[in-house]
């Protein structure tokens, strides 16, 4: 079990690394390498491990240094570790099959890609195939999108999840409707025209309605109607199961409904929809699935299910079940949706989202995404998260590839008494030189962004000391106890900076003129601030997206 103490040493070394300023994500993922048995508390542990950070933050640099060299730990080396997946169930080398099924009702967010990433790392371990299946079949309330097909294609094909095969229930409907008229045939399904409150009352006392008994062939004619004769709440095809269950769930479920206007983007003209336990039970069957990874909230669906597989003989798929991934902050589709129709949302990319849009157009890598999964693991409990375990394992790859740049929000103009006049080189990646160097010369005046306090010591980063506004020394003298400060000269040179803070608000200000050489799309870091990515070039100004800490 990792201790206190052992927590203290990574913040603190993290906090040395980093100019003083810890990161979350980082000392997160570090701890929970160390004792993976956390990852059930985690919520409980970010809270910990945020107040410390505080606490460590808030030192001076020097401080930090000199509690750092306290400890008797050593800082070890990252191992290459081997991904532990979790074993199938009677499993074989070359014959799993898995599926992802999301409803394409938006693009997918990073809780929808959990089982996503699961399904394809499993199917990889036993060398098996890997399905994409549209779960379609709602024309009414959870009603598709049709540019979501491509989307969801696309935010896996970025994670570097390839499907072998891509199926959509919509277009599956008469292999439905066929299976649906055997069940008929055999007594195993029947048509409810009864009230639908009336019939819940009866089947929670256990009670059969009227229809459950009328015979097959008049259930048929039924059946049949239900495409030309009822209309929409008239009647529904029921899968007769035990009457007597004692989860009342699973009494009659219902299997299809007739929807008179259909809002499905890929079919208008079909009235007779199967619900989603019918569908998915069919098509785990004909595209011989034999695995299922389910959301624990989805367990009533294996025994629903079950009855389909027990009518026609088949052999039900090895089920695993894993809890939600619940992210601090982040709306569901539904809660999209609507707020980017009542124009409160920029779109599905809008930076206050964790849809993979919203996450790629900030700068998070696939990697980063995938290493997220992997690292939390495939439990059942619920497990909740922020962004900043995210940022974390995003900011690790990142970092060695993101050059530094000096950016000034809010910029103020000071002038430094007596300041000599100096050409400086400072590298784009403190820890990589070869990268090469900004060049800048500065005078006496500067642009910063911090208030002054009268008759303490500050020190312009790479530059020298001052005190009120005036000169003191170039070189670094601890004893002053210099607070440090990062500026821009002041230079017609200058560029104008907005960018897109993960909120959507916008903050504006200034940066160095090597940033002019920065590529779209190319990560950087505000030196001392955070990390932001490249969105646009305009006339007058470059545009920025804020990635994370």
């Amino acid at each position: 079990m990792i201790t206190n103490e052992k927590i203290r040493f990574y913040i603190l070394s993290n906090a040395v690394k980093y100019q003083g300023k810890a990161n979350l994500g980082a000392i997160l993922g570090k701890v929970l390498q160390e004792d993976p048995d956390l990852k059930k508390d985690i919520k409980e542990l970010s809270f910990k491990i945020s107040s410390l950070i505080k606490e460590i933050n808030s030192l001076p640099l020097e401080e930090q240094k000199k509690e750092l060299n306290k400890f008797d730990f050593e800082i070890e080396k990252p191992k290459k570790k081997e991904d532990k997946l979790p074993e199938l169930e009677e499993a074989k080398i070359g014959n799993v099959v898995m599926r992802f099924a999301p409803n394409p009702n938006g693009p997918l967010s990073l809780g929808r890609t959990r089982p996503a990433y699961w399904n394809y790392a499993l199917v990889q371990k036993y060398k098996g195939k890997f399905l994409l299946r549209a779960d379609d079949t709602d024309p009414k309330i959870k009603v598709p999108m049709k540019e979501a097909y491509k989307w969801i294609q696309e935010d896996l094909n970025f994670l570097g999840i390839k499907p072998d095969k891509v199926i959509i229930q919509s277009k599956r409907l008469k292999i439905y409707y066929k299976y649906a008229e055997k069940l008929v045939k055999d007594d195993k399904a029947y048509v409810c025209t009864c009230d639908v409150e009336e019939w819940r009352k009866l089947i929670w006392k256990s009670i059969s309605c009227k229809c459950r008994s009328l015979p097959a062939q008049e259930q048929l004619e039924r059946w049949r109607g239900m495409f030309t004769k009822y209309k929409e709440g008239e009647a529904v095809l029921r899968i007769k199961t035990d009457i007597d269950a004692p989860n009342p769930a699973l009494r009659d479920w219902p299997a299809f409904r007739i929807v008179d206007k259909s809002k499905h983007p890929l079919d208008k003209k079909s009235k007779v929809w199967p619900l989603l336990n019918f569908a998915s039970a069919i098509d785990d069957h004909e595209l011989e699935v034999t695995h299922i990874l389910r959301g624990i909230d989805l367990r009533v669906s294996d025994d629903r299910q079950g009855y389909i597989y027990k009518y026609f003989n088949w052999i039900y798929p090895k089920t695993m079940y894993h809890g939600k991934l619940l992210v601090k902050g982040i709306k569901s589709t539904s809660q999209t949706k609507k707020l980017i129709k009542e124009g409160k949302l920029l779109g599905w990319d809008d930076p206050r989202l964790g849809t993979i849009q919203s996450l790629r157009k900030r700068g998070f890598k696939a990697e980063a995404i995938l290493r997220f999964h992997r690292e939390i693991g495939l439990g059942k409990s619920d497990i909740h998260v922020s962004l900043d375990t995210l940022g974390a394992f995003n900011r690790e790859i990142i970092d060695k590839d993101s050059n530094r740049y000096f950016f000034v929000e809010n910029p103020k103009k000071i002038n430094i008494k007596k300041a000599p006049t100096l050409k400086t080189k400072i590298e784009l990646h403190p820890d990589f030189p070869k990268k090469g160097f900004r060049n800048f010369e500065t005078k006496d005046e500067f642009y910063i962004e911090e208030n002054f306090e009268k008759g303490k010591y500050y020190r312009i980063m790479h530059l020298f000391n001052f005190k009120d506004n005036e000169f003191h020394s170039v070189e670094l003298n601890k004893a002053l106890n210099a607070k440090l400060i990062h500026w821009l000269p002041v230079s017609k040179d200058l560029v104008n900076i907005e960018i897109i803070m993960d909120d959507a608000s916008v903050i504006k200000g200034l940066g160095e003129k090597d940033l002019n050489k920065v590529k779209i799309n190319e990560i950087v870091q505000f030196q001392r601030k955070f990390f932001a990515k490249l969105d646009k070039k305009e006339k007058n100004k470059l545009i920025f997206y804020f990635l994370h800490r």
